[in-house]
């Protein structure tokens, strides 16, 4: 690839191609430079180390999953098809889970993504507070349902299928605490005096 064509969308993709392939232990600057044809010298221009290129690997493939998901007409039908599209990603591309874990800790990862996140959850009727709280516990909820989930195929199955309705049971609580809130709030207040 020549250098005027090298750029960070280019090298993040062939990251990731290479991790959905060979898992993240072949990630490396080295092994990407090769398959692009390229000097580990010239991906110093773009990505400043392999830390930095595993936050763009999950921001990357995080992204993809925010367009995967549909369009929705309501929050907890936003939130269901979230959960099932993370899902999808974390069972299907290896060492997934591996590369969340190295990177949630970096600051300033995923606030881009969190506001596209709000941005849908709000119009919908799920307020800030509650929907910053609601995606981080989908996405809590999945990384560690597929940590923990069977490596036998047989059980794969029924891994998912438990794992839908332990979504679908966290929406609902979701709901029913807004609906609770909204209860409370009300409910008229009396008078110190009373």
């Amino acid at each position: 690839m020549p250098f005027a064509k090298l750029d960070r969308d280019a090298i993040v993709e062939e990251a990731v191609a290479l991790l959905r392939r060979e898992g993240l232990a072949a990630v490396s600057l080295r092994a990407i430079a090769a398959r692009l044809g390229v000097s580990v010298s010239s991906l110093y221009w773009h990505v400043k180390d392999k830390e930095t290129l595993h936050a763009l690997m999950s921001a990357s493939i995080f992204r993809a999953c925010l367009d995967a998901v549909p369009q929705a007409t309501s929050w907890p039908q936003w939130l269901h098809d979230f959960g099932l599209v993370l899902w999808e990603a974390q069972t299907s591309i290896a060492d997934a889970r591996q590369l969340i874990a190295i990177t949630r800790a970096r600051e300033g990862i995923g606030e881009d993504a969190l506001k596209r996140i709000l941005a849908t959850l709000q119009p919908l009727g799920l307020p800030e507070a509650e929907a910053v709280i609601a995606q981080r516990a989908v996405q809590a909820l999945v990384t560690g349902w597929t940590a923990l989930r069977s490596v036998r195929p047989a059980a794969a199955a029924a891994d998912r299928e438990s794992f839908v309705r332990a979504l679908d049971v966290l929406i609902a609580g979701w709901r029913a605490e807004l609906a609770r809130q909204g209860e409370a709030a009300d409910t008229p207040k009396r008078p110190a005096s009373e």
